[in-house]
């Protein structure tokens, strides 16, 4: 029997139809088992109150997972929602890298540009030594801000200019260019430099050139002693268990959740600096990150070309390699770029999965929170 070309074709389209939605279909399927899994993995780990703060996740444009967990305020009893705001910790070094490069590309700076060229008294030994891109890097060799000094001072401060006189005064702790070697206070001048170019205080800079145009209305660096409403107050376990010793046979040493139930907690407020710096230290939304996010792979507030520079590794850490500003990884078999935020009572994760178009954000006001779930999320509930 002579089977016609249209016949075939219809065939074809119905076989390739029937798989596509066949496919669809299982990609339905197992996100559902994944978010169903997803839940209740959070649900024991909130028995042991090991979280409190927010899951984001998002697969392609959709929202995957959204969920609020635990006490933005335990004394007052008010409980976590899916805007609250979070101390983001380090996180913030995304919107100072960001700031540099929106001014490299306005040509108002260069990454070749010594930091003499915009501040004075600094080590004889950094004079012409050390770049913006050494700052942007963690290579310059600079120290940290929280010395003993600043950490007596810190309820005082509240200007760039403050923090950068405890930074500048230190000796070099290598020579510029040398390796990655994390740096605050390398930052706290990528601040300065930031506000010497633009004729505005560092806040407002960064508040006039990415929250407002990205309507990330939950996003500033907030006074401790500012009343902000919903706001999430970091808590300390004071009565937290040690860890297990590693194991003899040299594998590295298993991180579990840890075990709060009979937790001591006390808040952290003595704990921050009277407002933070462009190293750290700003409060966000999960839903503000996801529109810092979308706005970055799209290109929004810098060309592709700048923004394929601010994200592209330049040089090796420990665990991957480093951008300006943004950690390139591979989390879970995951390659992500984004950063981590933590301290006492704040812990934060921002990672873009750049070849799954997902993004994860989780934010905590345990000091420990996200390491408790971080490693499990990535291995097992990314939607694939």
């Amino acid at each position: 029997m002579k089977i016609s070309r249209t016949l075939i074709f219809a065939l074809s389209t119905i076989i390739f139809l029937s798989s596509v939605t066949k496919t669809q279909s299982q990609v339905a399927i197992n996100e559902e088992t994944q978010f169903v899994e997803l839940s209740n993995f959070m649900n024991e780990i909130m028995d042991l109150d090991s979280f409190s703060g927010v899951v984001l996740i998002l697969n392609g444009n959709e929202i995957f997972f959204q969920e609020a967990y635990g006490m933005a305020d335990k004394s007052k009893g008010i409980i976590n929602n899916i805007n609250t705001k979070f101390n983001i910790g380090s996180c913030a070094k995304m919107f100072t890298a960001f700031a540099i490069v929106q001014l490299v590309e306005q040509g108002k700076l260069s990454f070749d540009d010594t930091i003499d060229k915009y501040l004075d008294e600094l080590p004889a030994e950094a004079v012409g030594k050390i770049t913006v891109e050494h700052l942007l890097t963690h290579t310059s060799g600079l120290g940290d801000i929280f010395t003993p000094t600043y950490l007596a001072d810190m309820d005082n401060i509240d200007t760039v200019e403050g923090f950068v006189s405890y930074i500048i005064s230190q000796p070099l702790r290598m020579e510029p260019g040398t390796r990655f070697n994390y740096s605050n206070g390398g930052y706290v001048v990528l601040g300065r430099i930031i506000e010497i170019i633009s004729g505005e205080d560092y806040y407002s800079y960064i508040r006039n050139n990415i929250f407002i145009p990205l309507g990330m209305i939950d996003t500033d660096f907030y006074s401790k002693n500012d009343n902000v409403p919903n706001l999430a107050r970091g808590y300390i376990n004071t009565n937290r268990q040690p860890l297990p010793p590693p194991p003899q046979d040299g594998q590295p040493r298993p991180i579990p959740p840890s075990d709060n139930r009979n937790a001591v907690w006390e808040d952290n407020f003595s704990t921050l600096p009277l407002i933070g710096n462009p190293s750290g230290g700003a409060y966000s939304s999960a839903e503000d990150l996801f529109k810092f996010a979308t706005a970055l792979m799209g290109h929004t507030l810098l060309s592709e070309e700048y923004t394929n520079t601010l994200l592209t590794g330049k040089v090796n850490t420990t665990m991957g390699e480093y951008g300006y500003g943004f950690e390139v990884l591979v989390s879970g078999g995951h390659n992500t770029i984004g950063h981590s935020g933590g301290a006492p009572g704040i812990s934060a994760l921002f990672r873009i999965l750049t070849n799954e178009n997902c993004i994860v954000i989780l934010l905590s006001n345990y000091g420990e929170g996200v390491r408790s779930i971080e490693r499990e999320i990535f291995n097992q509930y990314i939607p694939r």
